[in-house]
């Protein structure tokens, strides 16, 4: 499921995804995410920042959910840093 925090001023909405189809026990983790303003609607173009992490592996979900929130963060950083 989508989770999301606050930062910055903006929602940082991140999944975790299993890195090799079908949960197992074992599975290990990517993520996908996005960072958009309050009251957005990130489905339509210029509204949200989307990124992900399809390389590198995490073992378990909530890694995968904490480095997704760590880059959200970071992407919100930088909008903020843009804007002032």
């Amino acid at each position: 499921m989508w989770d999301k925090i606050e930062h910055n001023g903006q929602e940082v909405w991140v999944l975790p995804i299993t890195a090799y189809g079908p949960h197992v026990q074992e599975a290990l983790w990517h993520y996908i995410g996005y960072v958009c303003r309050h009251g957005a609607d990130a489905h339509l173009a210029g509204q949200s920042r989307r990124f992900q992490e399809l390389v590198a592996t995490f073992p378990s979900e909530e890694e995968a959910r904490e480095a997704g929130y760590d880059e959200g963060r970071r992407l919100a950083d930088e909008v903020g840093v843009a804007k002032a």
